[in-house]
């Protein structure tokens, strides 16, 4: 399946999770916030969200620094 991931098309197997993506991009789940198809996902729902086809995923990571 073919979804948009922070303005660019990327293929996923069916039934990948929030999760899932988020492991394979090699970032912490609590370093991110993550909004599909215009809704921030709460980090309590990234394993129970599965993508679909033509779904849209922005992934902002949180940088601390002084």
């Amino acid at each position: 399946m073919t979804l948009t991931l922070n303005g660019k098309a990327r293929d996923l197997q069916a039934g990948t999770t929030l999760s899932d993506l988020l492991t394979s991009l090699h970032l912490a789940e609590i370093l991110v916030l993550v909004e599909l198809n215009g809704h921030a996902i709460p980090r309590t729902d990234f394993q129970a969200t599965t993508l679909d086809e033509s779904d849209t995923v922005e992934i902002v990571r949180m940088v601390g620094g002084g």
